[in-house]
């Protein structure tokens, strides 16, 4: 399939002039073919074939061939067959033979000024009139759409950091509080502790101060091995051990 270049200023009028020069192209073929072969195959057959061949050609050649521009930023080229859709109704352009973006959009009639190069390392506008409308734009169908980044405020982001701290806080405060009472309330369900008898509490002491004077004598033992011809520090040793079993007491 061949493809027509031209300027994109020019390429709307020229789709519209396509069906007119078209039909030129092909009356100009067919009288040139069959002045060529009249004198060989007769008039007859001449006028035939001559019909049988432009008719191919106007139908699989000339309507089918495409329009093609030139991206000014980018410098590639574009052909106008590109499934695209409209920037006024947003719907989507199939039937584009008839229908290119260089023309009119099929569902709602209205003419494109612009088209967004679907080159990736472009997407510049790609004007058709000398306004340069910006807004309504033709785009290829699956074009992606670039996000713009955020723009960061610091003082917002400080203020989202000083307030999550403060949930924080009071949140801390807030568990504090049930621990204590939690506490308060598993001590109020413990069974109240039983009163220990005479004798409880005697054998308790006296295992205590039994055990204080067994420990007293292992260490007197323990001073008397470890010191034995030593008698000053046998002395003070021996007295801190009797010290602490008079606090005992």
């Amino acid at each position: 399939m061949t493809m027509q270049t031209c300027d994109p200023l020019q390429a709307r009028q020229w789709f519209k002039l396509r069906e007119a020069v078209n039909f030129a192209v092909v009356i100009v073929g067919f009288i040139v073919l069959d002045a060529i072969l009249w004198p060989a195959a007769g008039g007859f057959i001449a006028g035939t074939v001559s019909i049988v061949v432009m008719f191919c050609v106007f139908f699989f050649i000339l309507h089918k061939r495409t329009i093609g521009i030139e991206c000014p930023h980018c410098r590639n080229f574009i052909e106008t067959n590109t499934p695209w859709v409209c920037g006024f109704c947003g719907a989507k352009n199939q039937r584009i033979d008839d229908f290119p973006f260089v023309y009119r959009c099929e569902h709602c009639g209205a003419e494109p000024k612009a088209y967004k190069c679907h080159y990736s390392d472009c997407e510049e506008l790609i004007f058709f009139t000398n306004d340069q409308l910006r807004i309504n734009y033709a785009q290829c169908v699956n074009l992606p759409v670039k996000s713009k980044p955020v723009k960061r405020d610091k003082k917002m982001e400080v203020v989202a950091e000083l307030n999550e701290g403060i949930q924080v806080a009071k949140l801390k405060v807030e568990k504090a509080k049930y621990d204590v009472e939690l506490k308060g309330l598993n001590k109020d369900l413990e069974p109240p502790s039983k009163e220990k008898t005479a004798f409880e509490q005697l054998e308790e002491y006296y295992k205590g101060m039994m055990g204080n004077e067994d420990a007293a004598k292992k260490w007197h033992a323990a001073i008397d091995a470890e010191f034995p011809n030593d008698p000053l520090e046998r002395e003070k040793r021996h007295e801190v051990v009797k010290q602490w079993m008079a606090n005992k007491l």
